[in-house]
């Protein structure tokens, strides 16, 4: 009986051939620190400079009505931010501001085709609840999406954050590669106590808004605002027990 040897090819996207970003294919490791690093503070620094001003009455106006925990107001405020960027994307038919960035570095990066499609990919990512499942390491966590079941890895970029199995988190979750994501900014952290509460809430609550919400965006801020205030109630609640 012959046996027979066979080769597995890993099919790894470059920097000059990938014109569509696959989330399962690997990248080389230079070039994921060349995205994750150079082309990731390049595209946020533009982003901000074309949306802050715009978007912080928003912003302002939404803090008013849910305070939060000082330690945790730089991690809304940038999750917001980033929800009023993609939103704005999803509506704008014509010129949005990926497609901006890329026809401003157009000559920069012909001969890196990977940038454009992974940045296009940013216009694809919708803000998500997620519990965390497991962890491997420091940076790197199997979280699971509480709508669809579905589970991700993920690789934080900041080491001081720690999660508890179980927490609730909210974010926006970006591919880097051989079904790997990472958060475009900090994950919003659940205070570990009302996660339980909180879920069992968001659950209900999706079923109320699903068939009446015209998109993904709309319906995740509707979601995020009812987390928020049960959050402050309990601790409020828990504060004054004390």
């Amino acid at each position: 009986m012959r046996t027979h040897n066979t080769n597995v090819v890993e099919f790894a996207q470059t920097v000059s051939c990938t014109k569509k970003f696959r989330h399962d294919y690997p990248i080389p490791e230079p070039l994921k620190k060349l995205l994750l690093i150079d082309i990731y503070h390049d595209f946020t620094g533009f982003v901000l400079s074309q949306y802050l001003s715009e978007a912080q009455p928003f912003i302002d106006e939404f803090l008013s009505f849910h305070p939060t925990q000082s330690n945790k107001k730089f991690s809304l405020e940038q999750n917001l931010f980033w929800w009023y960027v993609l939103y704005q994307n999803s509506v704008n038919d014509e010129m949005n501001v990926i497609d901006q960035y890329v026809l401003e570095n157009k000559m920069k990066y012909q001969k890196k085709q990977i940038i454009p499609a992974w940045l296009n990919e940013w216009g694809k990512a919708v803000p998500k609840f997620y519990l965390i499942r497991n962890k491997h390491d420091q940076q790197k966590y199997i979280i699971e999406d509480i709508l669809n079941r579905k589970e991700v890895e993920v690789s934080l970029n900041n080491e001081d954050f720690y999660f508890h199995e179980g927490a609730l988190v909210a974010g926006i979750l970006i591919p880097i590669g051989n079904s790997v994501y990472f958060p475009v900014v900090d994950f919003y952290n659940f205070t570990y106590e009302t996660s339980v509460e909180i879920l069992t809430h968001i659950l209900f609550y999706y079923k109320n808004y699903y068939d009446t919400t015209t998109s993904a965006y709309q319906l995740f801020l509707h979601l995020f605002s009812a987390a928020l205030q049960i959050e402050n109630q309990i601790i409020e609640k828990t504060n004054e027990q004390a």
